[in-house]
């Protein structure tokens, strides 16, 4: 660069050696620093669950409904089906002849059971409300995913700030530099208005992360009231085995995963004569688009403790359920009606008791039963027609959060590895600039590159670990 101001030496060796260490220091300490923030210590992500979900309503209003399934099972398991009634009449010839006829008759009416009434009633309450702690399962399963997503979107959001911070502070670093070398003559006026345009682009930078930031910190403490992100560390799970909770027919297709931080194996089998992902360059693989396994075939014990599949399950459970009411409980309950009569044949008659007994029967027609018994099979058919297009869609999503994680894993190694080769290409520059050897149009696109690597780093960080959330989230598992 001495060439462009003055044929002047460049301040000496000895001043080139003390920035040289000064900057070399400065690139160690910014590769040495964590990427995770420095607030206090907050819960994990099982805490961050379960205060997002104290402040669900079907969480408030959990045990008031589980009160009311109680109640109908204590109505259902009573001795009569109905409430009892009471009835009162009186007879008399007041309006023609007025001799003093008078007849009372006090009644009171008790509801049957009718054979299996009870029981196809009990089962029907049973299998409902096990169709409501199935969907709350679900409803805290789904809440869970929403925490996963907020909170990797907070912490990528907050590794983006905090690489803006550093890469703000090396510009003005940077800056100062070059202003004082333009103020010894060494560098031309030009370079420091580069430098300060480098600067301001850095700041520009730092406050669109800074809005970032707060934007997605603020939307994880709406979710879950929490005012601090958790722990990054804390936060990262571990990638659960695939039989634990995934569909048979998912963990016979021999596919593995492994967590984040090296080259893993291929989820697919390499075909002959192809070469392993860790000696070639990975190249995006062309995944086959098939029917996928047959879904009609009943649900594995796995399958029925899956939050997304548990409620359909349930729900056909239920609409068998209701469906043998409606074929079973063809006509309303009998009645038999318990009475006293008191009588009298003119007005110096005496009064004569008798005991009453009546049984009302209602007959079963199609006007009451026809709709009922369509309305139930309806519901049996679309309960029955969800559950397999549901467990496709799961098998679909556990099989490409497989593909992420793995991906992922390859994404993080070779983000990481172009990190190492930006920072030492950065420290060779930054000795080449302070011997004049380099222009700092190069300078300022070697720091460019080395941040740019810095945060695909960061990045490729949080997409590795927020894959194997997705992952245990397909898999039905909590944090």
């Amino acid at each position: 660069m001495c060439w462009i101001v003055s044929p002047r030496v460049c301040r000496g060796i000895a001043l080139a050696k003390i920035a040289v260490i000064a900057l070399g220091g400065g690139v160690s300490h910014a590769q040495a620093q964590t990427v995770s923030t420095a607030p206090p210590a907050a819960p994990g992500l099982a805490a961050a669950v379960d205060a997002a979900w104290q402040r669900q309503p079907a969480a408030r209003a959990l045990t008031a409904r589980l009160d009311e399934f109680a109640a109908r099972r204590g109505a259902a398991g009573s001795l009569l089906p109905e409430a009892p009634a009471l009835s009162a009449s009186n007879r008399n010839d007041r309006l023609n002849r007025n001799t003093g006829v008078s007849e009372w008759d006090v009644a009171v009416a008790l509801p049957l059971w009718l054979p299996g009434y009870q029981s196809r009633t009990l089962a029907l309450v049973e299998s409902e409300q096990g169709a409501f702690e199935a969907l709350v399962g679900q409803a805290r399963w789904r809440l869970a995913g929403e925490v996963r997503e907020a909170y990797w979107q907070a912490r990528l959001a907050e590794n983006e700030r905090i690489v803006a911070n550093r890469r703000a502070d090396d510009a003005a670093r940077l800056s100062e530099d070059v202003r004082r070398r333009v103020a010894a003559g060494e560098l031309a006026r030009m370079d420091l208005n580069q430098a300060q345009g480098a600067e301001q682009a850095a700041l520009a930078v730092q406050a669109e992360s800074e809005a970032r930031a707060h934007r997605a910190r603020r939307a994880f403490t709406a979710l879950t009231g929490l005012a601090t992100l958790p722990d990054e560390a804390a936060a990262r799970e571990s990638l659960a085995a695939l039989p634990a909770m995934a569909p048979a027919s998912l963990a016979s297709t021999g596919q593995s995963v492994s967590p984040p931080g090296a080259l893993s194996t291929p989820i697919r089998p390499l075909a002959a004569g192809a070469s392993d992902a860790s000696t070639a360059r990975p190249r995006p693989a062309s995944i086959p688009v098939d029917d996928g396994p047959a879904f009609d075939t009943p649900l594995s014990a796995a399958e029925t403790a899956h939050p997304l599949l548990a409620p359909l399950a349930r729900a056909i459970e239920a609409a068998r359920a209701r469906l043998a009411v409606a074929r079973g409980n063809v006509r309303d309950y009998p009645e038999l009606a318990v009475g006293m009569r008191r009588d009298r044949g003119s007005f110096d008659g005496p009064w004569e008791s008798s005991a009453t007994v009546a049984v009302r029967i209602p007959l079963a027609t199609d006007a009451r039963n026809r709709p009922r018994i369509a309305a139930a099979s309806a519901e049996l058919t679309e309960a029955e027609a969800t559950l397999p297009v549901e467990r496709a869609r799961l098998a679909a999503e556990q099989d490409a959060s497989a593909r992420e994680v793995e991906q992922s894993a390859i994404a993080l190694a070779r983000a990481e590895q172009r990190l190492v080769l930006a920072a030492e290409t950065q420290r060779e520059y930054a000795r080449a600039f302070q011997l004049g050897n380099i222009d700092l149009p190069q300078r300022l696109r070697i720091e460019f590159d080395r941040f740019d690597a810095e945060l695909a780093a960061a990045r490729a960080r949080i997409e590795a670990a927020r894959a194997i959330a997705r992952r245990n989230q397909s898999l039905g598992l909590l944090p």
